[in-house]
């Protein structure tokens, strides 16, 4: 059975058959904090990353995107014209790397986009927009995108997918990556078997709570938190919400802890810098617990930049060795970006990525639609 679905077929077997003569792959990634376009050019041999960009979203689109994420609610008309946009700023991600690298597009054997995340309910569906045609036809470049729905249709969460590149990226050893994005996810690395899941929220009920409350984007280094007390009523009852009782394999996202999901857990009286403060600490404890100690760990993600999330971290884990990911020689903005370039590289070798033990899927698969060029 051939699991790889060709949406777009162009001189399909010159691609397959060519993935020798260039050595480099693109990975693009925008994760739940709806902020814009992480990309890298990763060598295919190496798997080390030799360019890196960022490309942030404008905020009428950013703001279209939470709107999007957070309602639920939306026209087919508005739904395309936000998946365009979106597919837009991937494909001038890509043009930015080509640009700060110095290369062509017929030196990169593929894309491999994740897209943008606008819905997903793990086991059923997930929707990622930033349609992979466009990009494939605006870069020149063949374009693996849509990871998720392979797993999904063979009974999985369809997320997370990145323990798999976790595991390769520690290369043999064991230790928990934990990846600090809109959603925190986790990976532990046993001798014999990698489990991955999404523990709950990390940056996303954070920065939605600072910009209803101060127009913000981001609660930088974490100290308007810092300048507030735990709120120890909210608290429990934010970690009795069933998310954090559920058994894994689990995955969530923003369509579920966002701040209608918060709103229903305040009393009306709280200090705004105490709600904030409590939701860090909620983001600390629900990762900890997953944390044995004397573990290597190792962080990743936006969330790396909140040092005061990372200060508790440190705190609650005092047994453990809690790094980032640049002692493995990898920036934490860009783990997961490296991580769809790997994905598309092993896509197109006809390998699988997924992981059943993570998902809960029935078999491995290879993921991703291929849009040939």
């Amino acid at each position: 059975m051939i699991l790889v679905h060709v949406v777009l077929v162009k001189n399909t077997k010159t691609v397959m058959a060519d993935t020798h003569s260039a050595q480099y792959y693109i990975g693009l990634m925008s994760g739940t904090s709806l902020d814009g376009v992480d990309g890298v050019i990763v060598d295919g041999d190496s798997q080390k990353i030799i360019s890196q960009t960022y490309l942030p979203y404008s905020k009428q689109l950013k703001d279209g995107l939470r709107q999007l994420t957070q309602s639920g609610q939306t026209s087919l008309k508005n739904l395309a014209e936000i998946d365009i946009q979106v597919a837009e700023v991937f494909a001038d991600a890509v043009l930015l790397l080509l640009s700060n690298a110095k290369l062509s597009s017929d030196q990169i054997v593929a894309i491999g986009s994740h897209g943008q995340t606008i819905y997903h309910q793990g086991g059923r569906y997930s929707m990622q927009i930033a349609h992979g045609a466009l990009i494939a036809e605006k870069t020149n470049i063949t374009t693996v995108a849509d990871f998720r729905m392979q797993d999904v249709a063979a009974g999985g969460q369809g997320a997370p997918l990145t323990p798999a590149y976790h595991q390769h990226m520690l290369n043999g050893k064991l230790g928990v990556v934990v990846n600090l994005g809109g959603i925190a996810n986790l990976t532990q690395i046993f001798s014999n078997k990698v489990v991955g899941f999404d523990t709950g929220p990390a940056n996303t009920l954070l920065d939605n709570w600072i910009k209803r409350c101060k127009s913000l984007d981001y609660d930088r280094e974490g100290l308007w938190a810092k300048s507030g007390l735990i709120d120890q009523g909210l608290l429990e009852k934010m970690l009795l919400d069933a998310y954090f009782q559920k058994n894994i394999p689990k995955s969530t996202g923003p369509e579920y802890f966002n701040l209608s999901w918060l709103d229903r857990y305040l009393v009306g009286n709280e200090a705004s810098e105490d709600v904030q403060r409590t939701l860090l600490e909620l983001t600390a404890l629900s990762i900890s617990k997953y944390i044995e100690k004397g573990a290597d760990v190792y962080l990743c993600g936006g969330g790396v930049h909140n040092a005061f999330l990372v200060e508790r971290l440190h705190y609650l884990n005092p047994h453990s060795h809690i790094m980032d990911t640049g002692e493995l020689g990898i920036h934490v903005d860009y783990v997961e970006a490296a991580a769809f370039a790997f994905f598309a590289q092993r896509t197109l070798a006809g390998k699988t990525s997924s992981l059943p033990a993570v998902t809960g899927a029935k078999h491995t698969r290879i993921l991703g639609a291929i849009y040939a060029n």
